[in-house]
């Protein structure tokens, strides 16, 4: 997993620089960096209802256009964690249409051929003495011609989705973060 300088809030720059399609969401949690992190490291696309039933209406399209469409829902282990600094910065990675389904963090960062690659981030600031803002970033870079051309009719679709989707993933760590902080304090 790749270390960043602590300086270095916006991590995404260093991993992905280059990209051609973004989502990007907050919100703000009463709770201290810490619980936020540890409630954001801890959610995963299945605990949200909204993610599993457009990830298995998606399946059913995709099938048709994509080889080795898994039936089982999408997570967050199917991500490559790419850089992790506790309490405010994670990313975790993606490579798609290429057929290979293991990557480090540095063949990820180094890899410029076909398909695309997506990272997703979060990023915790302290913004009040007992609040957080928390920032979600999704970045997506298609390595082809081919494949940009493809994802922009997808993202078309898509990104409404993907967007309530992330929307969904900051109310689950809100609420859990929340609850954590205020149990304890």
């Amino acid at each position: 997993m790749k270390k960043l300088p602590v300086a270095d809030l916006h991590g995404l720059d260093r991993v992905l620089p280059d990209f051609q399609f973004v989502e990007r969401h907050h919100a703000v949690i009463e709770a201290d960096p810490a619980t936020v992190f540890a409630a954001t490291e801890a959610v995963d696309l299945s605990d949200s209802l909204v993610a599993r039933i457009l990830m298995a209406i998606w399946r059913v399209p995709a099938r048709l256009f994509l080889r080795n469409v898994s039936s089982r829902p999408m997570s967050v282990r199917d991500f490559i964690p790419l850089v992790r600094i506790p309490p405010e910065l994670l990313i975790r990675g993606l490579v798609a249409g290429v057929g290979r389904r293991s990557w480090t963090p540095e063949q990820f960062t180094s890899h410029s051929g076909p398909g695309f690659k997506l990272v997703w981030g979060y990023r915790v600031r302290q913004v009040g003495d007992e609040a957080c803002r928390i920032e979600t970033e999704t970045r997506v870079f298609c390595g082809d011609v081919s494949t940009k051309r493809w994802f922009s009719i997808y993202w078309i679709i898509i990104r409404p989705w993907s967007g309530l989707i992330r929307r969904d993933l900051l109310r689950i760590i809100r609420l859990r973060a929340e609850k954590a902080f205020h149990s304890n304090n």
